[in-house]
């Protein structure tokens, strides 16, 4: 259906639904998700999910670097750990930024906990 001018209907093939099952795509796929939606619109209801997701992982990752000395791990725990305690503000646009923000802190505390093995 093609889009229609100034009706909001848009044809549809905007949002993108993450699979529901944590077992479909893992952390990986969450993480993927989040750093896409600069060129994605999720549904409302996925970028909680993403975020909470997001937020139990950074919190294993961070305690799981913790000990680590180099100067980027300290530095990217710091990061993730401010992140964390600013939450999403008021309204859709600023979960979508919030949880992409999330995302890419994951994606670096994913990248140097590879490093550890």
């Amino acid at each position: 259906m093609p889009p229609f001018p100034r009706t909001a209907q848009t044809g549809g093939g905007l949002t993108y639904v993450l699979p529901s099952s944590p077992a479909v795509g893992g952390i990986e796929g969450v993480i993927r998700a989040a750093v896409a939606m600069d060129r994605w619109l999720p549904a409302p209801s996925q970028v909680s999910t993403i975020t909470n997701r997001l937020r139990a992982y950074i919190g294993g990752a961070t305690a799981a670097l913790e000990s680590d000395t180099r100067e980027e791990a300290t530095a990217a725990v710091r990061e993730a750990r401010h992140r964390l305690g600013l939450g999403p503000g008021d309204g859709y646009a600023s979960a979508v930024t919030y949880a992409r923000s999330l995302g890419l802190v994951a994606k670096e505390l994913r990248d140097l906990r590879r490093g550890l093995t």
